[in-house]
């Protein structure tokens, strides 16, 4: 798997990251459309409410291009599949918020195991190359299949936070987790690369 840098004032968001199966590239302005289309989907019903509109859309992914803010397509056979982001990077902390992941294309996807890889790509390159300490994020009540994912691969709860989301005119609670980079290493890591090696396409490099 390897990043590789183009020059840029904003360089983080210009690190394109690849796997054997999938493809990290920025987010950029011409994907407005369809990550709206995306992001109105039933498939993105755990994530918080956003743009309406195309244009609103292309307003956000040009006010979140900084520093501190790593958004991501996900491309699978060189076609746009989902979304996934590092944001709110602390250097001074070691850490960020792992999260706005969404496969909106999961008939194309099918059975391939593009969330696994995308996971793969997104961790090491926030240990590896960011040096970071810990990734946590916060995630609606409702979502017990990504909360019960993320304590499979090794995320620890770390609380419950009540009514931290206002979600379709009602308050809901969110789930607390955070994964620091000893457990990523000797439990995420290792799950995820036996996972893709199972599901036939090799091991990490």
């Amino acid at each position: 798997m390897t990043a590789v840098l183009k020059s840029s004032p904003n360089s983080e968001s210009l690190m394109k990251l690849t796997g054997k199966l999938v493809t990290l590239r920025p987010l950029v302005a011409e994907d407005a459309a369809i990550t709206l289309r995306w992001r109105l989907s039933k498939r993105a019903r755990f994530l918080q409410r956003g743009a309406q509109t195309e244009e609103e859309q292309r307003a956000w992914i040009t006010a979140h291009d900084r520093p501190g803010e790593l958004n991501y397509i996900i491309e699978f056979k060189g076609q746009p599949v989902g979304m996934t982001a590092l944001h709110d990077i602390s250097q001074q902390n070691k850490s960020a918020v792992i999260g706005r992941l969404l496969i909106g294309e999961g008939e194309k996807v099918g059975s391939a195991p593009v969330f696994f890889e995308a996971e793969l790509l997104l961790c090491d390159y926030a240990f590896d190359q960011l040096k970071l300490h810990k990734i946590y994020g916060h995630i609606i009540e409702d979502h017990v299949g990504m909360v019960r994912t993320r304590l499979y691969f090794g995320y620890k709860q770390d609380g419950f936070l009540r009514d931290h989301y206002f979600h379709d005119g009602v308050y809901k609670g969110a789930v607390a987790v955070s994964l620091l980079e000893e457990e990523y290493r000797t439990v995420c890591r290792p799950k995820l690369v036996r996972l893709l090696a199972l599901l036939a396409i090799g091991p990490a490099d």
